[in-house]
């Protein structure tokens, strides 16, 4: 079982950063994955390791949080001169969130004996 104690300053890093991007996405009108992330910024919060499993599963496929761009045409509350430092932060934000739940997943598994 993975060892949270030992990585304790990485989960809130964790949780902290999946929040931080639930409330960057309140603030642009995102409600849907705002509540995703922030489901799994509590989950992590808690030290439920599910949260950065399903954190990680916003990741993949055709409609993932990689295809999101904020604009208003995309009914987001974003002025147009903002749109450009709007999905930088985004993209940021996310690469950020990615990064760490990917570490903290592999040495999961690792913790596992390779088995996932």
């Amino acid at each position: 079982m993975f060892d949270f104690f030992k990585k304790r300053s990485e989960i809130e890093e964790l949780a902290n950063l999946l929040q931080m991007l639930s409330n960057f996405l309140v603030e642009v009108g995102e409600e849907s994955w705002a509540k995703w992330f922030a489901q799994d910024s509590q989950r992590v919060h808690l030290l439920d390791f599910y949260g950065v499993e399903h954190a990680l599963l916003a990741f993949g496929g055709m409609g993932s949080i990689n295809d999101l761009v904020i604009h208003p045409m995309n009914r987001h509350q974003v002025h147009e001169a903002e749109v450009e430092a709007a999905n930088e932060k985004l993209r940021n934000l996310l690469s950020q969130v990615f990064a760490l739940a990917h570490k903290l997943k592999h040495e999961e598994i690792k913790a596992r004996g390779g088995k996932s």
